[in-house]
């Protein structure tokens, strides 16, 4: 008798969330979708066999876990969860012990998740094991801040510890003059024991994807963001290509996974300067990248490596996975989503001016027509992009406008 194929449980609706359940049905589980939202783009995939809607994970955790267990003893085929999203990934580790033994957590060990996910923790490590990195230095009260930024100098970068949150609506603030801290910067951010003030690098970011074996590699995937959703280059990557692994970079990934005892997926993110060739360590984080949609079309597929090193962990795989094949370099992978929704908070925030905003639109056309691979669309799965582009975008699009038009006419 032929074995049933097994089921993945996967948490989170992010962009990425939609690579990983097709990667992991082309591979042949059978995908259960948990998702808070009573229709999201990624339920529109033909990919996905079962939906479980479940209590919103952050507004009701208590509750969440509850009904995670409960579905989880119900459904005896699931044999592996798989979160997405550091909201996922932060629940399950306090809550590890409610997860039946029987079904396995596909991330990284407790310990070394504590340690990525403080990010002064890791910058103190990179320094002592040898990883460029632009000086920082950990502020702990509003009188303190620009006393240190004058020290490190100007420009720099302030953010938070804690990537759950944002810095005044921004995931880093990059200042370039006194001024212009106060200004960004007017009062100490509520909630938060401490922020990061660091040296601004400069370069493209690259992404280093890995997959790691008590800190051995087993796979590594290296990329360069040409752009991401914010002018300054902080936000989320929005156009990359696919470039050969860099030796140095690949070094430095090596000995911060070995330093970690890193065992599972995850990406280390580095600037690299051209003109001087330096390079500055910017932070790991561990969970599949939100890019990894261009390692999977370059046949780096890390969502089913994920698995898969979960499952031979557990005894159920004899040999641990791994790529060490070549990939094409020069591939281009874009998200149009992520770029359209990055220029219109850009326009409703920063006041963007009309030259800006054209040559936004200028990039993201080419970026259209000489990508590769689209982060979402596909023709073989075509209604979470329909979805996206009907559902959300197109009514976002034409209630701005209302907006807009609306206080022209009071002015």
């Amino acid at each position: 008798m032929t074995k049933p194929p097994s089921k993945v449980l996967v948490l989170g609706n992010l962009l990425q969330t939609i690579t990983v359940i097709r990667s992991l049905s082309k591979a042949g589980y059978h995908v259960v979708l948990g998702s808070e939202e009573e229709k999201d783009f990624t339920q529109c995939s033909r990919h996905v066999s079962q939906v479980w809607r479940h209590p919103p994970i952050i507004e009701s955790e208590g509750e969440f876990i509850a009904a995670l267990a409960a579905f989880l003893a119900q459904r005896a085929a699931i044999s592996s969860v798989l979160p997405v999203g550091g909201a996922q990934i932060r629940c399950l580790m306090r809550h590890k012990d409610a997860i039946p033994s029987s079904v396995g957590l596909v991330m990284a060990d407790l310990e070394v998740l504590r340690t990525c996910f403080d990010k002064l923790r890791v910058l103190e490590i990179a320094s002592q094991i040898g990883i460029p990195r632009a000086e920082y230095a950990k502020v702990s009260e509003y009188s303190e801040l620009a006393p240190t930024a004058d020290r490190i100098g100007y420009p720099c970068v302030a953010k938070l510890n804690d990537s759950r949150r944002t810095l005044f609506g921004n995931k880093a603030l990059i200042v370039t003059t006194a001024a212009e801290l106060e200004q960004k910067i007017p009062s100490w951010p509520a909630g938060s024991e401490f922020l990061i003030l660091q040296k601004f690098a400069p370069g493209f970011r690259h992404n280093c994807h890995f997959l790691a074996d008590r800190g051995r590699h087993l796979a590594y995937f290296e990329q360069r963001v040409l752009r991401t959703s914010e002018r300054n280059g902080t936000g989320v990557g929005v156009d990359s290509i696919s470039c050969a692994p860099t030796v140095r970079l690949r070094n430095y990934c090596a000995l911060l996974t070995e330093k970690l005892t890193y065992s599972g997926v995850g990406c280390a993110q580095f600037l690299v300067d051209d003109q001087t060739g330096a390079v500055s360590f910017l932070e790991i984080n561990p969970r599949l990248d939100a890019t990894c949609a261009l390692p999977f079309y370059c046949g780096y597929d890390f969502p089913l490596m994920a698995v898969r090193y979960a499952e031979h962990r557990r005894g159920v795989l004899s040999e641990a996975p791994g790529n060490s094949n070549s990939y094409p370099v020069g591939k281009r992978g874009f998200s149009m989503w992520r770029d359209v929704t990055g220029w219109a908070r850009a326009i409703s925030t920063q006041h963007l001016s009309l030259r800006e905003s054209l040559g936004w639109l200028r990039d993201m056309a080419l970026t259209y027509f000489l990508g590769d691979f689209h982060f979402i669309w596909s023709w073989t799965d075509p209604f979470p992009a329909f979805f996206l582009l009907f559902w959300q975008l197109l009514p976002s699009i034409f209630r701005w406008l209302a907006r807009m038009i609306g206080l022209r006419r009071q002015h």
